[in-house]
């Protein structure tokens, strides 16, 4: 059973139920202060991905395809930003991170992720892909030389939940005020329409 605090708002805590803790397993694992952490992909869950490991001490920086959420995600507590589509970028941040949280849905090509890891460095894998597109391979050559690891992450169990409703709990104004990951309270009444948005892609 989860003891949600007293005090804790539920537009705090609802949407990490579910999302928030599965990114909160590896950041429990692989975080502590003064981890530098990448998340890759800064939807839903790559937003609580960035809360959580600045909360847990982490020096964060979010990685995306795309500039879109750029200044959102800096808000939201990512200290700095690579574009994943530039290559000098990339280049530039290559072995500068002890720890990568993926968050994406697509099976990009790990080995690009991997290039940004220092030496003895983890990436691990959140986002699910399409169950057609699963599989990846990488070269075991620097995946030994420079003992690297590749992981993956479910969502957490029931002790480290309730430990995440405390770090909410503690941190409730910084969970609340993000502007790409929040939640929004509807009447029962409406809750044909909340999913209608959801599926168009119209919520927040």
């Amino acid at each position: 059973a989860i003891k949600v605090p007293d005090g804790l708002a539920t537009e705090a805590i609802c949407p990490l139920l579910c999302g928030g803790g599965t990114v909160f397993e590896p950041v429990c694992d692989y975080v502590k202060l003064g981890t530098t952490v990448g998340v890759v992909g800064i939807g839903g869950l790559g937003t609580a991905a960035v809360k959580l490991s600045k909360t847990a001490g982490g020096v964060v920086t979010a990685i995306s395809r795309s500039e879109r959420k750029k200044d959102a995600i800096l808000k939201d507590g990512a200290g700095s930003f690579i574009l994943s589509s530039d290559p000098e970028q990339m280049k530039a941040a290559a072995g500068s991170l002890d720890v990568i949280i993926d968050t994406t849905p697509a099976n990009a090509d790990v080995a690009q992720f991997m290039d940004l890891l220092k030496f003895d460095g983890t990436y691990c894998r959140v986002g699910i892909p399409e169950a057609k597109d699963a599989q990846f391979s990488y070269n075991f050559i620097p995946l030994i030389f420079t003992q690297k690891k590749i992981a993956g992450s479910i969502v957490t169990g029931s002790r480290r939940m309730n430990l995440l409703c405390d770090v909410v709990m503690r941190n409730q104004d910084y969970f609340l005020n993000s502007s790409e990951w929040k939640a929004e309270t509807v009447p029962f009444a409406q809750v044909n329409e909340a999913m209608e948005r959801l599926v168009k892609g119209e919520n927040k």
